[in-house]
């Protein structure tokens, strides 16, 4: 039988150079593949670093936002920071019910007529007001009494002291001594310097617009200089014998309010530290905001009683007091959370703020009427702020962001201080805050 064709079959080297074509094709995909690889490798770690850099970008945003939300209504930030965009007010205050006008039972002010007045004047009716007939003469049927309270004519009054000096027998020649403070032949008295002082510091006039205002109400030719003289000399008396006194007052008390502000002193930075009670207050400047502040002021390292402050550490080295935290303070920091963080914790800081106030109302009512504290009622507050705190605490345990973390610290103290903030609750002599019932007068530097 013929064949129709004749199989070819490659030879041996053209398989062979076909192999290794196919494995420099294999190797070069190899390769490429091994690069895409890299690259795919070098992308992810960008990604993460981007995701990583997107992720600090927007916590650093979180807390530069919430920076910007705090005002001297959520936070210790002094009103004066708020700017001309002041906030709008968040009273923590409840509507009384009370109707407008002074509360029932406040004592009023008014003038009230006096029995013996200083001078009196009679005045007479000059002609009858129906008929138009001379009133001389005519029968008195009444009279009607109006008084002026006003200030005297004021003028400078001058007082000589005489010093008499006498020749003795022996041939000696004694001067009399002046009286205490009468040092020079003219000068001015302690009243009007007193005046001038409280005008100065008491007024915060300057020393020239104080010198010009005494000037202008006694007829004094005051020189500004003169001004500055007298209060370098009550500086002294009142370092010398006032504030000793006062310092060993507000030891001794048995509640006192401590806090601290900023201020410039002579250019310079330097902390203010304020110790009273309801009768004293002591202001003193010092370099330092912490406990070497304070122990040089005097009061704390020897106070043994209840110390009224805010929740900076430095106050709880001191140990030998009784420590009773400001709840307007913590309510600021409530409010903080409510304005910055998510929903769910700022709910929570809701309430423990509405516990609070609510807390406080009690004590408040039970203290006007003279009444026991309601002890379910009180309990029942009590609870609604634990829970608050305690779920507040778990919501931002994860402390992953700077806001978080505090947060956290928020909730955290105020469980592990409750006896601390609540101390108002059961002993009457503390207040629900910081502030007392003083008039406190800064004294220039």
């Amino acid at each position: 039988m013929a064949m129709s064709g004749i199989l070819s079959l490659p030879s041996c080297e053209q398989l062979l150079a076909e192999n290794a074509q196919v494995r420099a094709e294999n190797a070069r995909l190899l390769a490429e593949n091994a690069q895409v690889r890299a690259e795919s490798a070098q992308v992810r770690a960008s990604m993460a670093d981007l995701s990583e850099q997107l992720s600090v970008a927007l916590a650093r945003v979180e807390e530069l936002t919430a920076r910007l939300g705090m005002s001297s209504k959520n936070s210790s930030k002094p009103p004066s920071s708020d700017g001309l965009a002041k906030p709008a007010p968040k009273s923590l205050r409840a509507k009384s019910g009370n109707p407008p006008g002074r509360p029932k039972g406040q004592a009023g002010v008014t003038l009230e007529p006096v029995e013996v007045p200083d001078h009196e004047f009679t005045h007479e009716p000059q002609a009858c007001a129906g008929c138009g007939g001379d009133l001389a003469g005519a029968p008195v049927v009444g009279v009607e009494a109006r008084q002026v309270f006003d200030l005297p004519p004021i003028a400078l009054e001058v007082t000589q002291h005489n010093l008499v000096a006498r020749e003795c027998s022996c041939g000696t020649v004694t001067k009399a001594s002046p009286p205490a403070g009468v040092n020079a032949p003219v000068q001015y008295g302690p009243r009007i310097a007193g005046a001038g002082v409280y005008l100065f510091h008491g007024q915060f006039l300057s020393k020239g617009r104080t010198a010009a205002a005494l000037g202008d109400l006694f007829d004094a030719p005051v020189a500004a200089g003169t001004v500055a003289s007298w209060t370098a000399k009550t500086a002294a008396t009142i370092t010398e014998e006032v504030i000793p006194v006062i310092t060993d007052r507000i030891a001794g008390a048995e509640v006192a309010h401590f806090d601290e502000t900023g201020l410039r002193t002579a250019g310079k930075l330097a902390w203010m530290h304020s110790a009273s009670t309801d009768t004293d207050v002591l202001l003193s400047v010092h370099a330092k905001r912490g406990t070497k502040g304070m122990d040089a002021a005097n009061v704390l390292p020897r106070f043994k009683g209840v110390a009224v402050h805010d929740a900076w550490a430095p106050y709880d080295t001191y140990t030998d007091m009784t420590h009773a935290l400001c709840n307007a303070h913590v309510l600021r920091e409530f409010v903080y959370v409510q304005d910055t963080a998510p929903k769910n914790v700022a709910d929570l800081a809701k309430q423990a703020t509405d516990a609070i106030l609510a807390i406080k109302k009690l004590v408040d009512t039970a203290a006007d009427t003279g009444l026991d504290i309601d002890p379910d009622a009180l309990a029942h507050r009590k609870r609604l702020l634990k829970s608050a705190l305690v779920l507040g605490k778990t919501a931002t345990s994860g402390r992953a962001t700077k806001l978080e973390r505090k947060y956290n610290a928020l909730f955290t103290r105020v469980i592990k201080r409750w006896d601390d903030y609540l101390r108002y609750t059961h002993n009457p002599l503390v207040p629900f805050d910081n502030y007392a019932d003083t008039l406190v007068m800064p004294m220039s530097a």
